[in-house]
């Protein structure tokens, strides 16, 4: 019989703080599969350690706060031409406290990914000069959909309990597209071992004319049922992780 492990059952502590770029990039865990969907075995790993709301380890059944990036309030900074890799390396010096930072891809480009320790919680910047930038108008962005639920995993785009959403909205007055997903799934390998595919992810996209950004924070820790998702990562969470790192990384850029 499958077993899942147990899970933080308590919602997240989120408060704010500004960024911190003179500490040397720490290094993290493997980058993994793509930021949007997760697929894993059914019998999960090590246990999630509860600690209490001020980072101390002790069987409180609490989750640590997660200090999220604070901007001036402000919108966006316009950038002017394509950013260089000089200004890419600097966005991937970026450090935030309580958050670990891996490089995924850093070049004519960025893709930086900065974790919460547990539960563990993923949020991805992905930062390039301008290829395919759509004005932020959401009719024009619906074109897009079919290609933006790339990110979604196939066995959970057939599901009918998937939650697919997409729309507008705004980050300091900074018009913005927004996805979110949610599902998971249950099957079995080729030998008959179970499997499953699972995805909570809120994304934001946006660009300028001269540069385009994508944000997705998801839920990347162990396998969890469908509830203790919503409840360890709910979407409102998410949503404040993204607009917050959307904030920081674009007026640093």
């Amino acid at each position: 019989m499958r077993t899942l492990v147990a899970l933080l059952s308590s919602s997240l502590i989120i408060a704010s703080v500004g960024c911190k770029t003179d500490k040397k990039p720490t290094p993290g865990p493997s980058a993994g599969s793509a930021a949007g969907s997760a697929t894993g075995s059914a019998s999960g790993s090590a246990a999630a350690k509860p600690i209490t709301d001020n980072g101390s380890a002790e069987a409180s059944g609490k989750p640590a706060p997660i200090t999220l990036p604070k901007g001036d309030g402000t919108p966006a900074k316009k950038t002017t031409k394509a950013l260089t890799p000089e200004e890419f390396a600097k966005l991937g010096d970026l450090e935030f406290p309580g958050f670990e930072k891996v490089i995924l891809n850093k070049g004519n480009g960025v893709d930086v990914r900065q974790i919460t320790q547990r539960p563990r919680l993923a949020t991805t910047m992905t930062i390039t000069p301008c290829f395919d930038c759509v004005p932020i108008e959401l009719e024009k962005w619906k074109a897009k959909e079919e290609t933006l639920k790339q990110l979604l995993a196939e066995p959970l785009r057939k599901l009918p309990d998937t939650i697919w959403e997409m729309g507008k909205t705004e980050v300091a007055g900074t018009p913005v597209i927004f996805t979110y997903q949610f599902g998971r799934s249950d099957g079995k390998d080729e030998q008959g071992n179970p499997i499953m595919a699972f995805s909570n992810a809120y994304a934001l996209y946006y660009n300028d004319g001269n540069n385009q950004i994508r944000v997705v924070a998801e839920y990347k820790d162990d396998p969890a049922t469908r509830e203790q998702m919503l409840e360890i990562a709910p979407r409102e969470d998410l949503e404040r992780l993204a607009k917050a790192f959307f904030d920081a990384y674009t007026h640093a850029w």
